[in-house]
């Protein structure tokens, strides 16, 4: 299987970023592990800098960590802690634990990537603004929500729930027998 150099590539930008992650493999170094998200997966061995690099060929993995597809996508919004969490390990113990440390808590700084291009105040102020208007509409829904909400309980006319309206409606349907009732009696004692 040919690991694709794309996401290895992404996986060691991620490691550039974060010194501790590099440590944390460095004593793994030269043993050989593999991911698979189906159908996509990901053979690599780890360097001795802490970073990744694809295996010799025919290389067995020493530890597989595999997730479902489903249950990556599943698990996408809460981040990769809950995806490793979904994970299914098979292999070397203390590998596999520190892959899933790692890969729990990779993160990609977007800020300093930005920064590199554009400078440390614009990045900050770009990134501050998308993560404003990334809010935005869960902002106004909430308060659409909030204002129908007033607008019903204070504004309108009182709504009943349906278990309310059906218990008056059967109230209202003896009441009108028992006028239908009273007003046959009283033709009766009118004589008519």
């Amino acid at each position: 299987m040919r690991t694709p150099p794309l996401l290895l590539a992404a996986i060691n930008h991620l490691l550039g970023q974060a010194q501790w992650a590099r440590e944390r493999l460095r004593p793994q170094a030269g043993r050989h592990a593999r991911l698979e998200i189906t159908p996509l997966a990901l053979a690599f061995t780890i360097t001795p800098d802490g970073t990744l690099t694809a295996p010799p060929a025919e290389t067995a993995p020493e530890v597989t960590l595999t997730l479902a597809l489903g249950d990556a996508l599943a698990a996408s919004g809460g981040g990769l802690d809950a995806l490793m969490a979904k994970a299914q390990i098979n292999g070397a113990a203390d590998l596999a634990d520190t892959l899933v440390a790692v890969f729990s808590h990779l993160r990609w700084d977007a800020e300093e990537d930005l920064a590199k291009r554009i400078g440390d105040i614009a990045a900050h102020r770009l990134l501050t603004t998308s993560e404003r208007l990334a809010q935005t509409p869960r902002r106004l829904g909430r308060a659409l929500a909030d204002a129908i909400g007033g607008y019903l309980a204070n504004e309108a006319a009182p709504l009943a729930a349906r278990p309310e309206s059906q218990r008056l409606a059967a109230e209202t349907q003896a009441l009108a027998a028992r006028l239908a009732a009273l007003e046959k009696r009283l033709d009766h004692l009118n004589g008519q």
